[in-house]
């Protein structure tokens, strides 16, 4: 499996846009506390479709330097299911 980008949604979204407004109305940081969260949901369905069970074997491409480089990155990273990592 390759993955390409961050599975982000559309900025245009008007459900995301909803939630992004009134997290920002009550203070909130939208993008901490509604897009990481969604995109984490999208990444672990994505990679959850090649591997379903323990036995299961594949390989899942992250072209994206942003899971390296950024700190949201690596937050979505961090909520994969302990798959063997390797980096280059």
């Amino acid at each position: 499996m390759v993955i390409t980008k961050l599975p982000f949604g559309v900025p245009d979204d008007p459900v995301d846009a909803t939630y992004s407004e009134w997290i920002e109305s009550q203070g909130g940081n939208p993008f901490a506390e509604w897009v990481i969260p969604m995109a984490s949901m999208r990444l672990t369905q994505a990679t959850g479709r090649l591997l379903r069970t323990e036995k299961d074997q594949g390989i899942i491409t992250l072209l994206d330097r942003r899971f390296i480089t950024r700190r949201y990155g690596k937050q979505l990273l961090a909520a994969l299911p302990p798959y063997r990592r390797n980096f280059s």
